[in-house]
């Protein structure tokens, strides 16, 4: 250890010496700087184009909204404000936020353990954007807004304290309760508000032209509605209870659920419908379907974007659970697995709120006034169509394939046809295996049949004569994922969604194609193949998610990816399609948040390596770009790096890919520490920022190039039968090239993954001892075991990802056992000598953490250097911001100790005992 020491010190003078001029002036990323580095959240974009607004919220502190005015360019700042709503007209807009105690005063309830009834609460904050008004509202409870014809409208819900009174009548008199006020007010009149009390709950509509809300005293409990300047009562018990609300976007119509029931358990619910002329309420359903179903209070209740269909649930008469008089003592308690379940017992559990609280689609026409149950236990899932006059929705069952998804890939279900007005059904395709879609008029349902790779449609009417139809059989392309190399049937490419002629437009590998569901039609290459030809990959971006169809009539826009170069962008496709033009197309990535409503501008994000994904304006053509948002302009003053993609040959002489992230100040006439991360395939994200954080699981190659490390990622293809094989011939290949290239020092490279990264780690060590170190995450060593474990998050077996899926066995254990020994690391862990930190939590919800168990015991007896890190309670990829700190910690100490020759800490050295465990972490600080 004396002799480490002192070559890390050394190392470190040697470095101090030498980093001189601007190098010497940027700093090295590291743990420091991980809670101030920001995040964009929730940006939006004014109707007018005008004000951009977005969250920009640190790792570890307060957090504040932004709104920037394109007209001025400047920005203005709420602090510690969130969920930021943007309302009123162009010319007054005004924004509603949310502002939260400091977190400071936060942690302090937190360690005070505060109750909840004593903690600070929220604040809404009203302001006139364009000027300095503010309205602050305490004790927030909840607020809504209207955003649609340029209302004003904001309805605000917060909590009376009443004043204490210290007088003698005070003090013999009961003492008076909070309450919640709900207070209405439109913001653009300026006139007075209009306020409620003792409210529970409300909605406002989307054009703040009707307010439904409920009221809860001591003996009473009420509906009210308020519009058109006038309050009225629609319901009011003295016992029971009330449910969920509705209103409609333009605030003519709403509903409701109340119960005359008072019981925790086995409350039925009626529904109520009114319209705001005559505002008497009808009495819609409580029961009444031919199975016995009532009113759900779980089910959504929700109006159509056309205000002609109202949605609720309807299920089973609720359950009337008796009062529980034993003690426990007295109670046995188990779970019965039976071979006649069609969901395993582990899937029932995991899924048992959602299972208690299932309910399954009803509809009613406000228009005809009649209702239709279209979904029950045989068809669970119901989508109408989005044309409120469509006559079918689309229905899907995977109940006759639950019992076989145990081995068998997930996915399958049978498609219907559903009438709406009687929820009469008739079967359209059997086991498709993919998402269904049905057109916006109800006339055709679209799916994707994964063993024939094609697309198909169908008439849900009968005897038209219009048959099920092929939709891609004349396209003369794939229409299926290229590169697919698990042992099941290719995923689609996509579809881009139905037009407003009635044809779906879906995708191959590079271009659109518009499909007619009648088959009259051939399939027309909206693109042109231009796609095709230049290896560009375009899709289709929804710049209007309102909009019921595609307009082919008007130009669309195009995201792009050359699967060549990697390079990203956007092009314009002409209307009624053409040769796409090209609007931007260069070494970032893009993502398209919005489009003004009522002017030409799009709001945009782009991205690489060393560029944060900030905000930018332009217009419809990509014309005149500018940014808006610098969320962390502190970058610049650190050390960051660049990224290439590079190519060799791997151990079979075929041409092998990955990224190769490399220090600011490379230097290539020296050898560097290597860190090789791998999961799949990376070239594709070339253009990814990740910034500067604590790891959930795996590497940041930022913070690792700025600390001088290389960090490899090579992308992985499969065989089925040898996925660790398959490893083994892309990450030595690609290491042993690196060494030949003179970029990695020999005795410096370490691994590290997560997953099935982990899994593939472990499985390398067994076959090589080229590698210094290695950290795996959540890693399977015992495929024989694993395949029967449980995905706990789910509750779904394991089988079908060995036998379908990511670990691409391609069979069951009984089928193909040596494959499954072969790839298993535990059964060859006698092999391995190179040092391991396996990090396996407890709650890990995709694999089981009894293979890490498994790992660390069996390369512990062998006398092989391994640690295990369970960080409590913590699922697959760490959440707990401590623990990810702790991990990060830990992790680079242990590369830099092996990598670097830097001096181990005492976790390393000596462990931590139990009786340490929260006292002594094990480190020097």
């Amino acid at each position: 250890m004396k002799k480490n020491g002192w070559r890390w010190a050394m190392a470190a003078a040697l470095l101090g010496l030498w980093a001189t001029g601007a190098q010497a002036r940027k700093k090295m990323l590291d743990r420091e700087v991980f809670d101030g580095w920001k995040q964009i959240v929730v940006p939006r974009i004014s109707d007018d184009g005008r004000w951009v607004v977005y969250g920009l919220n640190p790792a570890r502190g307060d957090g504040q909204t932004v709104v920037y005015d394109a007209l001025s360019g400047k920005a203005d700042t709420l602090y510690r404000a969130s969920g930021a709503r943007l309302f009123g007209s162009s010319g007054a807009p005004w924004l509603a936020a949310k502002v939260v105690p400091t977190r400071a005063q936060q942690r302090r309830e937190q360690i005070d353990k505060t109750k909840a009834d004593r903690k600070r609460p929220d604040t809404l904050v009203l302001a006139a954007l364009g000027s300095r008004d503010r309205i602050v509202v305490p004790r927030l409870k909840s607020f809504q807004t209207a955003d649609r014809d340029g209302s004003g409208v904001v309805a605000y819900l917060y909590e009376v304290v009443p004043a204490k009174d210290t007088s003698e009548a005070a003090k013999k008199a009961p003492k008076p309760k909070k309450f919640n006020r709900l207070v209405l007010w439109d913001v653009l009149s300026g006139g007075d508000s209009v306020v409620m009390d003792s409210v529970e709950s409300f909605r406002l509509s989307r054009n703040g032209r009707l307010l439904l809300y409920t009221l809860k005293g001591d003996s009473l409990r009420s509906v009210r509605a308020w519009a058109d300047g006038r309050d009225t009562e629609l319901y009011a018990a003295k016992i029971g209870k009330t449910g969920a609300l509705a209103v409609d976007d333009a605030g003519r119509q709403g509903a409701y659920l109340v119960t005359a029931d008072t019981t925790a358990t086995g409350a039925r619910y009626d529904l109520y419908w009114f319209d705001t002329k005559d505002r008497k309420p009808r009495h819609v359903a409580a029961d009444g379907a031919a199975n016995g179903f009532v009113v759900s209070e779980f089910g959504p209740l929700r109006f159509s974007r056309e205000g002609g269909r109202l949605e609720f649930g309807m299920n089973r008469p609720p359950r009337v659970v008796p009062k529980d008089t034993l003690p426990e003592d007295e109670k046995s308690r188990f779970d019965l697995w039976s071979y006649t379940d069609t969901l395993l017992m582990t899937q029932q559990l995991a899924g048992l709120e959602r299972l208690k609280k299932q309910t399954f689609r009803a509809v009613y026409d406000t228009r005809r006034g009649s209702w239709a149950l279209l979904g029950d236990e045989s068809l669970p899932s119901v989508t109408l169509a989005e044309a409120d006059g469509a006559r079918y929705a689309l229905g899907t069952d995977a109940g006759p394939y639950e019992w076989a998804s145990t081995w068998e890939s997930p996915g399958k279900r049978d498609l219907y046809a559903v009438e709406t007005a009687t929820g009469v059904r008739r079967p359209v395709a059997r086991a498709a295996k993919a998402e269904a879609s049905i057109s916006p008029d109800g006339r055709y349902i679209a799916w994707y049949d994964a063993p024939r790779g094609e697309w198909r449609a169908a008439a849900t009417a009968t005897g038209k004569g219009e048959a099920e139809v092929s939709l891609s059989a004349r396209i003369p392309y794939p229409m299926y994922e290229q590169g697919f190399d698990m042992p099941d049937d290719p995923s689609a490419e996509g579809m881009a969604g139905w037009t407003t002629d009635g044809r779906a437009v879906i995708y191959d590998n590079f271009d659109l194609w518009a499909t007619d569901p009648s088959g009259r039609r051939a399939p027309e290459c909206l693109t042109r193949g231009a796609g095709r030809r230049d290896s560009v990959a375009f899709r289709y971006v929804e710049l209007d998610p309102e909009a019921p169809a595609i307009d082919l009539s008007q130009p669309l826009l195009l995201s792009a990816f050359d699967r060549a170069s990697r390079d990203a962008g956007y092009y314009r496709l002409p209307a009624g399609g053409g040769e796409p033009q090209r609007l931007v197309m260069d070494d970032h990535r893009y993502t398209f948040v919005g489009r003004a409503k009522e002017a030409d501008v799009l709001l945009w994000q782009r991205e690489n390596f060393g560029e944060y994904r900030d905000l930018w304006l332009s217009g419809l053509g990509l014309e005149e770009p500018r940014r808006v948002s610098e969320a962390n302009p502190q970058a610049a003053d650190y050390r960051w790096g660049s990224v290439r993609r590079v190519a060799w040959d791997d151990m079979n002489g075929a041409r092998a890919e990955g990224l190769l992230y490399l220090p600011e100040d490379y230097d290539s006439t020296r050898r560097y520490p290597v860190i090789v991360y791998f999961y799949e395939t990376h070239t594709d994200d070339i253009h990814k920022h990740l910034h500067p954080q604590p790891s959930w699981s795996i590497v940041i190659p930022a913070v690792c190039t700025s600390q001088d490390y290389v960090v490899f990622m090579p992308d992985i293809h499969y065989r089925t039968g040898y996925p660790g094989q398959s490893c083994y011939d892309a990450v030595v290949s690609g290491a042993k090239m690196l060494i030949d290239r003179g970029i990695a020092d020999p005795d410096r490279i370490g691994l590290q993954g997560q997953s099935w990264g982990g899994y593939q780690i472990a499985y390398l060590v067994t076959r090589t001892n080229m590698f210094r170190c290695v950290s795996a995450g959540a890693p399977v060593s015992n495929m024989t075991s694993a395949t029967g474990g449980i995905r706990w998050g789910s509750g779904l077996p394991r089988m079908f990802q060995y036998e379908h899926g990511q670990s691409r066995i391609g069979g069951s254990l009984w089928e193909k056992p040596i494959e499954y020994i072969e790839n298993s690391p535990l059964f060859f862990a006698n092999k391995v000598r190179t040092p391991i930190l396996i990090r396996h939590d407890d709650a890990d919800e995709a694999v089981p953490w009894y293979q890490g168990i498994e790992y660390f015991l069996a390369l512990r007896r062998h006398g092989v250097p391994v640690w295990m890190l369970n960080y409590n309670g913590q699922p697959h990829n760490l959440r707990r911001y401590a623990d990810r700190l702790d991990w990060d910690r830990r992790m680079m100490q242990f590369f830099d100790h092996y990598l670097k020759d830097a001096p181990a800490p005492r976790w390393m050295e000596r462990g931590i005992r139990a009786v340490d465990k929260g006292i002594d972490r094990g480190w020097d600080e």
